[in-house]
């Protein structure tokens, strides 16, 4: 209901009497619409009718002749269905079978129809989209209908109002050109400015808004190899995406060829034909082998072209973890009781060459590849392929740490290290620590993955992964006292990590585990986590940290009085009612020592 209007403002040359009259019927007008008597502005009509010499008996008449009760009765029949549902809240009982009514009923085609004379959107679709309940109400018609114009447009409307999250979930935004383009965009700017240890989050999110067809697959690997392409070497983190999407695909269609064929294509070559490179490639991708007929036609087209001085085929191409990793497997697989199928020293070194190639290129340029700099890592390969021991003692371990450590400042040969520490530590049920670990030392090979991590960041998942191993190990024979130490002993290593800007991985690793662990642990790891940092503390950090207090309260309960110190610093600079109840749980600060004179 409108507010009443100023006549005198309005129409200056009319006489009193037909202000009057024109007063009148505005408001008697006003009185005759349904439920009028509820509107908040009857009041002001019901003044401005009596000031022009209306009758009060009118407006009580008007009033009740329009009355109708709606609103009572929707509070009533709201009041009585909460009570029937169990005093359901935000009107969900009522919501719900709107909804599908809504679902259940609604034309398409009609709203289609009516869409494309206008281009307009309807405004119940317009009123809908500011409540979450009733977005959810157009999410599913756009699910129903997947191919409507009039639901396309609402939910790129939806996405435009600052809902593209809530999209992200929906095959059937990923089939609207105009709205699919804009999550992929929102997706690309959540990813720029995140660190390490949240860039898996976002990838996530990535994912779930790419793969949901081959179509839209194919689409945003397109804008990734377009950019990547036009940025050069400047463009390296991109490739670390596309093939977490590819990975992706292959996993969750089991269509090898698909995503293969896709990135080939991308790439210029086509599977199939006459181009060795490709169907090379995708043998090795589609089988996880690098077999050596494979490795062969690779080498030719990459080593004669360099030698011939022709232009090689894109060195991008050699760059795929899927690619490299069979790879290593077949070159250095046997430092870790990989199964080698042919080590004729003719074929090891095409191996050896591709490996070093492959990850000296930064660019599809064969020039960029200093070919002093290629002679020097293949040396390098051969030499770490015959002196890493196999499965070494740890005095034989110990004699060839030196030269691990320089290995590990090249990043293809820190992945080689890596993957051997790992097998030395974990071989025949963790027998190296059975062996070796008596107290609380820090066995090498730990101190060797730290190296790894230190120098070279992008290994850190990796390295964690080898950490979680030894920290999740039953060694035989090991009583649980020393098994709690070893899981110390790990946890000392694992700060170092989250001093290198890994830690939220690691909060939520821990947080996972927490219901198995025993609580003297847990409460060990939360010192030495909060020993490292000072406030403020970022959301993100302390959120999961007040977590993980919460479900170690027994453990830190008793804690030394230093230990507790930290953890009682941390509480107190952190403004959560959370933080302020668990202080509470905590064993008191013991009072100052009396001095001398107040005894």
């Amino acid at each position: 209901m409108s507010a009443p209007m100023d006549t005198s403002a309005n129409e200056p040359h009319i006489s009193e009497a037909e202000r009057t009259r024109l007063a009148q019927e505005e408001s008697m007008n006003e009185f005759s619409k349904l439920d009028a008597a509820v509107e908040p502005t009857t009041s002001a009509f019901v003044d401005q009718y009596l000031e022009a010499g209306g009758a009060p008996f009118d407006v009580a008449d008007l009033l009740v002749q329009s009355y109708e009760g709606l609103a009572a009765m929707a509070n009533a029949v709201d009041h009585d269905i909460r009570n029937a549902y169990g005093g359901v809240s935000d009107q969900a009982a009522i919501i719900g079978p709107i909804s599908r009514k809504i679902v259940e009923s609604f034309d398409a085609a009609k709203a289609d129809e009516d869409f494309g004379k206008t281009q307009q959107l309807p405004s119940y679709i317009v009123d809908m989209i500011p409540h979450q309940a009733w977005r959810r109400t157009i999410y599913r018609l756009s699910e129903r209908y997947p191919k409507s114009e009039m639901l396309g447009a609402a939910l790129q409307r939806v996405a435009e109002e600052g809902f593209q999250a809530e999209l992200t979930s929906l095959n059937s935004a990923s089939l609207h050109t105009h709205v699919f383009y804009g999550l992929l965009i929102e997706c690309f700017e959540n990813i720029t400015p995140v660190t390490d240890e949240t860039l898996n989050e976002r990838i996530r999110e990535l994912v779930n808004t790419v793969c949901r067809s081959e179509q839209t697959y194919f689409m945003a690997q397109y804008v990734l190899s377009h950019v990547r392409k036009r940025l050069g070497s400047q463009a390296i983190g991109l490739r670390r995406i596309e093939e977490e999407l590819e990975a992706h695909m292959l996993d969750k269609y089991d269509r090898p060829q698909l995503a293969v064929h896709m990135r080939l294509l991308l790439d210029g070559r086509a599977v199939g034909g006459d181009d060795e490179v490709a169907n090379a490639l995708a043998a090795i991708i589609q089988s996880s082998y690098a077999a050596p007929g494979d490795i062969m036609a690779l080498y030719k087209q990459y080593h004669g072209a360099l030698a011939a001085g022709r232009p090689t085929p894109p060195a991008q191409l050699l760059r795929s973890e899927r690619i490299l990793m069979p790879i290593v497997e077949q070159t250095f697989g046997h430092l870790w009781g990989a199964t080698m199928q042919d080590q004729r020293t003719e074929l090891v070194d095409k191996y050896i060459w591709l490996l070093a190639y492959a990850t000296l290129s930064v660019d599809d340029e064969a020039e960029s590849v200093d070919q002093g700099q290629l002679q020097q890592l293949v040396a390098q390969m051969r030499l770490v392929r015959v002196t890493l021991p196999v499965r070494p003692i740890q005095t034989t371990f110990n004699q060839v740490i030196r030269q691990a450590i320089d290995w590990v400042r090249v990043p293809i040969l820190a992945r080689v290290v890596l993957l051997w520490v790992r097998d030395v530590i974990s071989y025949d049920n963790f027998t190296f620590y059975d062996t070796y670990f008596h107290s609380s030392e820090v066995p090498v090979p730990l101190l060797l993955l730290e190296e790894i991590a230190f120098c070279q960041p992008l290994l850190k998942p990796l390295v964690f992964d080898a950490y979680k191993e030894s920290f999740e190990s039953k060694v035989p024979g090991f009583i649980p006292e020393k098994q709690i130490r070893l899981q110390k002993v790990v946890i000392n290593r694992i700060a170092v990590l989250v001093q290198l800007d890994y830690a939220l991985p690691i909060l939520h690793y821990f947080d996972s585990q927490a219901e198995s662990m025993d609580q003297s642990v847990l409460a060990y790891f939360i010192f030495r986590t909060l020993a490292q940092f000072e406030p403020p503390y970022s959301e993100e950090f302390y959120q999961p940290m007040l977590q993980l207090i919460e479900r170690a309260v027994g453990g830190i309960q008793t804690m030394k009085e230093k230990e507790l110190v930290v953890v009682r610093a941390f509480l107190g600079c952190i403004d959560d009612v959370r933080a302020e109840s668990l202080v509470q749980l905590l064993p008191k600060e013991p009072a100052p020592p009396l001095s001398a004179t107040a005894r």
